[in-house]
């Protein structure tokens, strides 16, 4: 028969081992469970699409400096280079929201963030849950219903070659156009449905000879459900009339190159002193000596058009809190430095919210850049430059 003191010191046994078992199975002890204040470990998956300098500034650059500060928080990225398979990507995430599945990524860096938006397949972004959301130009939000957010950008800007233009060269549209008149064949633009810097030029023109309303549309897409029609033809007639008349100053009697890096080459050797590029195609070939020290580059005022690239989250994503985690950060004034710094652009933020330094290191193309077209109206305007500019 077992004595009285053994009892208990069994029955307290027992006990507690009881007790570490219950608290054990809800989470209370361990250092990954969801319970307490020890916070999960989370895997995020990033689907982004784009050039190599995409998949670099991910994998080499933000990726390891995120990980490093959110030590809970790993991300696997899945590159598309080229965005070769964002459509089937966008589908993908159709059929996962319809079917209320996990969609297998958690935040989207690509071309596929705008129709993804219009479809409501993306979470909003808030400055509840986004705080830094606060730094972005809030047209750039509209244009994606605020179901994403810029995280970098590109503008489209006016490069010159100091040996032939005067420092310092025109800043405003109608300069530049009077430029292009007195230097025959010393300028020309990408045919604009081959690359954004001659459909920004394209639409700069279009849009100084239109109204403010009738530019909120073009750029918001709002009443625009019916698409091209006769009134939007009317309202560009003037930029195209205006285009067309320079055909006789443009290189060589009106040779329109195909696509941006075609322009940059004529600039390099010394074909044309003057064109609008992509700011960071040629701030990148200026550091690789692809275009001589003497061209430079400056904003127009108004400026011309930007690309921004757009960060969204899934709506059905199994883990919005760290995918929110993620893209606040992307917003943040060291990291937008590095970004510029990497890839030779803009950033997402506004350029009053990167270092002081960084602004006066871009001071020539710090400004804000131009909103371009909704994409219910750039195809339609491609098409009407070609048969009213190019073809006649």
């Amino acid at each position: 028969m077992m004595k009285l003191p053994s009892l208990k010191k069994t029955l307290f046994a027992l006990l507690a081992t009881t007790l570490v078992a219950m608290l054990a199975a809800c989470g209370g002890t361990s250092g990954t469970g969801g319970g307490g204040n020890t916070p999960q470990n989370v895997a995020l998956t990033l689907y982004s699409s784009g050039d190599v300098n995409v998949q670099s500034l991910w994998k080499n650059t933000l990726i390891p400096q995120f990980e490093k500060s959110h030590p809970n928080i790993t991300v696997n990225l899945v590159f598309a280079e080229h965005g070769t398979i964002d459509s089937t990507t966008l589908a993908k995430l159709s059929a996962s929201v319809a079917a209320k599945k996990d969609p297998g990524m958690d935040v989207i860096d690509a071309g596929l963030i705008q129709p993804a938006a219009i479809a409501h397949l993306l979470l909003p972004i808030t400055a509840q849950d986004v705080p830094l959301v606060a730094h972005v130009d809030p047209t750039l939000l509209q244009q994606v219903n605020n179901d994403g957010v810029p995280y970098r950008a590109s503008s489209v800007v006016l490069a010159y070659n100091t040996q032939y233009v005067q420092d310092p060269p025109p800043t405003k549209l109608s300069d530049v156009l009077a430029w292009i008149k007195a230097h025959p064949g010393k300028f020309t633009y990408n045919t604009p449905n081959s690359g954004g810097s001659g459909h920004a030029f394209v639409e700069a023109v279009v849009d100084s000879h239109l109204t403010s309303d009738n530019l909120h549309t073009f750029v918001t897409g709002q009443d625009a459900a019916t698409g091209y029609n006769t009134t939007v033809e009317t309202a560009w007639q003037a930029g195209l009339q205006e285009l067309h008349s320079l055909n006789p100053s443009i290189y060589r009697n009106g040779f329109y190159p195909n696509g941006n890096t075609a322009v940059l080459q004529l600039l390099g050797n010394g074909s044309i002193s003057m064109a609008p590029v992509w700011s960071d195609q040629a701030l990148t070939a200026l550091s690789q000596k692809q275009l001589p020290a003497s061209v430079k580059l400056t904003q127009l005022d108004p400026p011309l058009n930007g690309g921004p690239a757009y960060l969204g989250i899934p709506v059905n994503t199994t883990h919005p809190k760290e995918a929110y985690e993620l893209v606040n950060w992307v917003l943040g004034a060291d990291v937008q430095a590095t970004i510029i710094s990497a890839m030779h652009g803009f950033p997402g933020v506004q350029w009053s919210y990167v270092p002081p330094e960084v602004q006066q290191q871009y001071a020539s193309i710090a400004h804000a850049y131009g909103t371009g077209f909704s994409s219910k109206f750039s195809a339609d305007l491609n098409k009407q430059w070609q048969t009213q500019v190019a073809a006649s």
